[in-house]
């Protein structure tokens, strides 16, 4: 009866009247086990990277240009706060320059670059103003105050910059009056 037991399936009574507890070993499988759905998580993430570093990046440049360059014109604005001097950006089609009309300055630099001039990469440029100047307020002026106690007449409109790569644009703006570079 021993042998019989054995080959009895799970849950029936043996000939002496005890249920066979020997089924341990079989399980019916229902679902996904927790290492199949790792290794499919992983699998996605994969797959996701890989999708995500083929997309375009183009513009990339423009974003942070423009960037740098609102970064530069509020040093600039900073710069004249402190002073009875004006000083700004010049810019130029692919590149721009830190200015300044105080005689006792020498060897300005625009902070992050070893020069007052910032050289934009290839594929990159710059068109709208090519004059920004301000006074010891903070706002932009027209012209350069070249002399103590001279001055300068407050920019009537807003003046804008517009930094390209290629199909993208960002525009850097000053508000006229006030100064704020958003």
């Amino acid at each position: 009866m021993v042998g019989r037991i054995a080959s009895l399936p799970c849950g029936r009574l043996a000939g002496n009247g005890k249920s066979v507890a020997a089924c341990s070993g079989r399980r019916r499988s229902r679902g996904f086990s927790l290492i199949e759905i790792v290794a499919v998580l992983v699998l996605i993430g994969i797959v996701a990277v890989v999708a995500l570093n083929k997309s375009d990046n183009s513009g990339i440049q423009a974003f942070a240009e423009a960037d740098a360059l609102r970064a530069a014109l509020r040093y600039a604005q900073a710069r004249a706060m402190a002073d009875v001097y004006t000083w700004g950006i010049s810019l130029s089609g692919s590149s721009y320059q830190l200015v300044e009309d105080n005689p006792s300055v020498a060897n300005v630099v625009l902070p992050g670059q070893t020069s007052a001039t910032r050289t934009l990469p290839a594929g990159v440029s710059l068109s709208g103003d090519t004059l920004i100047l301000f006074d010891w307020r903070g706002r932009p002026v027209t012209a350069h105050i070249s002399s103590v106690g001279g001055a300068s007449v407050a920019a009537a409109a807003n003046q804008t910059i517009t930094v390209t790569e290629s199909a993208t644009a960002q525009t850097v703006s000053i508000t006229a009056y006030t100064g704020l570079i958003p």
